[in-house]
């Protein structure tokens, strides 16, 4: 079966009706994948220390809304009268979620201090390691 079609230049032209289905579906199949796409979760960002299985997860929002880039940092020393140091930084992707992976079970002089900053606002968090190795936090920055 053949039909008329007008295109944007005002000329007619016949177009089959299976060749006018498949622009169709295949126009809906984009639009699909788009939609999928866009409900897919933002990669969480995260650091490896390398020092051990502990981890810490961070959520940042202000005003109930997460917080994007809030930059979340830690001094670790560790070893032999903690001897070694380590500095990780990393900021939060645009759920306002950040981790740490590899992270020490024993530390110099515990607990590790993570520092979150955003917009000049500042709060610490403290992470005991050896009482609870696999932990979350939420950060609600305040101000404004």
């Amino acid at each position: 079966m053949r039909f008329d079609v007008v295109t944007p230049d005002l000329q007619k032209r016949r177009v089959s009706l299976p060749r006018c289905v498949a622009e169709t579906l295949a126009l809906g199949l984009l639009f699909a994948t788009g939609l999928i796409a866009a409900s897919e979760p933002f990669p969480v960002p995260q650091v490896d220390a390398g020092i051990g299985p502990c981890t810490a997860d961070f959520t940042v929002s202000r005003n109930n809304k997460p917080l994007y880039n809030a930059e979340i940092s830690v001094h670790i020393a560790y070893g032999f009268m903690g001897m070694k140091k380590m500095d990780l930084k990393i900021g939060s992707n645009s759920e306002g979620k950040a981790r740490f992976i590899g992270l020490p079970e024993k530390v110099h002089n515990p607990p590790l201090e993570f520092v979150v900053r955003s917009n000049g606002l500042s709060k610490t968090v403290d992470f005991w390691p050896n009482v609870k190795c696999h932990s979350q936090y939420s950060v609600i920055m305040g101000g404004q």
